[in-house]
């Protein structure tokens, strides 16, 4: 007999499926996911006696609902059959729902304690006292451990297996993981394949999911779409693409087209983009299973000398990096240098000569003064004298290796090669800088993390990495932080009320000396808050995220073939009114309760899936903290309301080297 179980097959199912080496689940084909789901419902159901099976026929047993909702929808569509079907029928019909069952299940075992999800879309599975003293299983195994054990004990032993292990071992081997998680040889696979037939109902499903997982005809959805390609006209005539505003062009193509179209350049291979508030659902709740980002960086860390990091890394050491990161990129560590922040930008202002009449071309001075607070910050160094050449390569380089807009030879012309220079001096100034005695009783940085890390364990962080992690990052880092000040300081030129607002908070933080870190809560720089939120919402730095198709998947009704090039434009919500009231006006109140807009899927200006920017608290409070000093420091010359803002879109949004703004009045002194 049984024993009486808490979970049903599907989740124990799922959890059989996790790699918790790497907190990802095993790579299986969508469609082979797919269908092994459905046939685990079924297998619940037959063992809760609600269907049985043929070789040629499911039966309704009992139309009753179980009250486990995703079962209880697939055993509603089954009894709603005027004639009996086939199991292959079934599993192909229902594996519409399988995204919905695999997406409730990892909700409830979270809130089950079953397993954890951590940030970036990890998974572990743990102990659980309430489980284990219900299954009596030993209290030194994970939940995910027992199931493994029992499965194994099918396996590798003689036993005669519980019809759910049995049914559990059938499903894996089906859909082709069952080799990924043990190692199995003739006699192993011999054992499964008696498994899998001494009880009917195993035979069957399992038989079944095998069948539909490699019949052809059935891979493909009977409502699968063709992929609609954008016209010419409606590039030519959309306006948002001449103004470079990339977010709002997309947006508008969404709107036009649905969310997912495709667009071919001249001269080049045909794009596919998605774009909209369902794809942004769809992205957070499935991009673990069907996507991955490792190849799309790849060219980019060749011509580095770099191998697997971060932008690439999927998996475990993915897991493991994005945890450094996290711990670098604090609020906590941030908050451990914020009088430097203070110093540094009343420096730049300083040597810059920031006073009334002042005219300040915005590309440059914001990524210069953003550049002087990382570089310090990160890596303890000086890079101002380096930064043109710094900032000339990388944009060339993201354009013609990641984005693949120009061809590879423009990254390698005299005037590149002598850009890229710039690399292995700014890399010596690092390294001369982080001598150990250097280093004694000052504030641990990036640099100094990653150094130690190479240390303690040099295969993860190997030396031929240590340039890019240590030299390009912060340049990357400092051109997104400094174009991200550059869309502030306009849009506070021109909302010359709210940056009022603003200076009443600066005002009321910096009169008494620099405010300290339990001073600087949001709810003292509220409106700074909202302000920058909305600049974010409207001018996102990076609007599009590349990914690759791990596992053929169906997204809104199109099919996704396996490895194609995706061009997630996650911000396309941003200027879409089913996700914000009016969203081409600039408004803050859209931040407050009852409104809260950026709730839903369409508030996305950090990404949306496992590589979500690891560092976002940190880039919010020192764009907040700058903004801060700024307004207490300098009133601006307002812009006319009407002015056309022309942006830059490549390699990432910025706004034009043309733009200038006029310091109207300098309102406080600096610190000499």
């Amino acid at each position: 007999m049984s024993m009486k179980h808490p979970l049903n097959v599907p989740q124990e199912f799922i959890i059989m499926m996790l790699n918790e080496q790497t907190g990802y689940f095993h790579q299986v084909e969508g469609w082979s996911l797919n269908c092994a789901t459905i046939g685990a419902v079924l297998a619940d159901l037959s063992l809760k006696s609600r269907i049985d099976a043929d070789d040629e026929t499911l039966f309704l047993l009992d139309s009753s609902k179980t009250g486990e909702p995703e079962l209880d929808l697939c055993l509603a569509e089954i009894a709603s059959s005027p004639d009996p079907q086939e199991p292959r029928y079934w599993i192909e019909r229902l594996a519409v729902h399988s995204a919905d069952i695999i997406n409730s299940s990892l909700k409830d075992l979270v809130e089950q304690g079953i397993l954890t999800h951590h940030e970036g879309g990890f998974y572990t599975t743990n102990h659980c006292d309430w489980l284990a003293d219900l299954l009596s299983y030993p209290k030194n195994q994970s939940v995910g451990q027992y199931i493994n054990t029992r499965i194994e004990e099918v396996i590798f032993t003689d036993i005669i297996p519980d019809p759910r292990d049995s049914l559990i071992t059938g499903l894996l081997n089906a859909c082709g993981i069952i080799h990924h998680i043990f190692d199995l040889d003739e006699e192993k696979n011999k054992r499964i394949d008696l498994v899998c037939r001494i009880e009917l109902i195993n035979r069957v499903i399992s038989t079944a999911v095998s069948q539909v997982v490699v019949a052809p005809t059935l891979q493909r959805s009977p409502t699968t779409k063709p992929i609609p390609k954008v016209s010419l006209k409606s590039l030519i005539t959309n306006r948002h693409l001449w103004d470079g505003n990339m977010p709002a062009f997309f947006g508008k193509l969404a709107d036009q087209y649905g969310p997912v179209f495709q667009i071919s350049p001249p001269f080049q291979k045909s794009r596919t983009f998605l774009a909209g508030p369902s794809i942004n659902h769809w992205v957070r709740r499935n991009s673990r299973e069907f996507m991955t980002s490792g190849n799309y960086f790849r060219e980019m860390e060749m011509v580095c000398g770099a191998n697997n990091l971060l932008p690439s890394l999927d998996g475990a050491d993915h897991f493991r990096m994005r945890k450094l990161m996290g711990k670098i990129y604090s609020k906590a560590k941030f908050h451990e240098r914020l009088d430097e922040i203070f110093q540094l930008s009343r420096q730049f202002m300083s040597d810059q000569g920031w006073r009334a009449g002042s005219e300040l071309q915005v590309q440059r001075d914001s990524r210069l003064m953003t550049s002087l607070q990382m570089f310090q910050m990160l890596v303890s160094t000086n890079a101002q004298d380096l930064m043109e050449d710094l900032v000339r390569w990388n944009e060339r380089a993201i354009i013609c290796y990641v984005a693949d807009f120009l061809p590879r030879f423009l990254a390698h012309t005299p005037a590149m090669n002598r850009y890229y220079k710039s690399y292995p001096e700014l890399m010596r100034r690092i390294e001369q800088n982080h001598l150990p005695n250097q280093r004694i009783g000052v504030v641990q940085e990036l640099a100094d993390e990653l150094i130690a890390m190479h240390g303690h364990d040099p295969q993860f962080i190997p030396e031929q990495n240590l340039l890019f992690m240590l030299a390009v990052t912060p340049v990357f880092q400092s051109i997104y932080l400094g174009d991200m000040l550059g869309f502030v300081l306009y849009e506070m030129a021109r909302q010359p009320e709210i940056t009022a607002r603003i200076r009443e908070e600066a005002n009321a933080l910096f009169d008494g000396g620099d405010p300290g870190r339990d001073e600087l809560s949001p709810d003292k720089y509220d409106v700074t808050r909202r302000f920058l939120m909305e600049c974010l919402r409207l001018y996102p730095i990076i609007s599009v995220h590349l990914r690759n198709v791990a596992n053929s998947c169906v997204v809104e009704n199109y099919s996704l073939p396996l490895r194609e090039r995706l061009y997630i434009v996650q911000t396309a919500t941003h200027y879409m009114s089913d996700c914000f009231e009016d969203p081409y006006k600039f408004d803050i109140d859209r931040y407050l309760s009852p409104r809260n807009e950026h709730r839903g899927p369409g508030y996305a200006p950090y990404g949306l899936d496992t590589h979500t920017c690891a560092g976002q608290a940190w880039v919010h409070l020192q764009l907040a903290v700058t903004m801060l000093m700024i307004a207490h420091y300098y009133e601006f010359a307002p812009l006319p309301r009407d002015h056309r803002l022309k942006i830059n879109p490549f390699p990432a949004l910025s706004v034009t080297k043309k733009l200038k703004l006029r310091i109207a009045r300098q309102l406080h002194e600096l610190p000499t």
